[in-house]
C-alpha cells in the first residue's frame, strides 16, 4: 500500500508531529513499506491456528522472592563489600533521573 503525501501530512497532524518535506516523503516510504508487510500477513492463512496471548505455555519464569537470613559477619562483609552504604543499608543509583533526595 503506498501512502500519499497527503495521508501522511493527516496522521502527522492527528500524531501532533511537525514535519520537514524530507521527513514527509521518508515517513511516506517507510510506512507504506510497513503496512505492505501487513498486507502480506493477511495473505497468511491462519485457519487452523489457535489464538493465543502467549507465544509458550510459560507465563512466569521469576522465581519467588524469598527472604533469606544471614548471620552478622555474612551480612558485614557483604555490606563492607558493596560501593556505597549507609546505616547498614545499600545505596543504589535511582531508577529515575530526575529523583532529587
Amino acid at each position: 500500500m503506498k501512502l500519499s503525501r497527503e495521508e501522511v501530512e493527516h496522521i502527522a497532524l492527528l500524531a501532533r508531529l511537525e514535519l520537514t518535506e524530507a521527513e514527509k516523503e521518508r515517513y511516506a516510504t517507510e510506512l507504506s513499506a510497513i503496512l505492505g508487510y501487513v498486507e502480506r500477513l493477511q495473505e497468511i492463512d491462519t485457519t487452523n491456528v489457535e489464538p493465543t496471548s502467549y507465544i509458550t505455555e510459560t507465563l512466569d519464569a521469576l522465581r519467588p522472592d524469598t527472604v533469606v537470613q544471614l548471620d552478622e559477619a555474612t551480612r558485614a562483609e557483604l555490606i563492607n563489600e558493596f560501593p556505597s552504604s549507609r546505616a547498614d543499608l545499600l545505596v543504589v543509583p535511582p531508577v529515575f533521573s530526575d529523583y532529587k533526595e
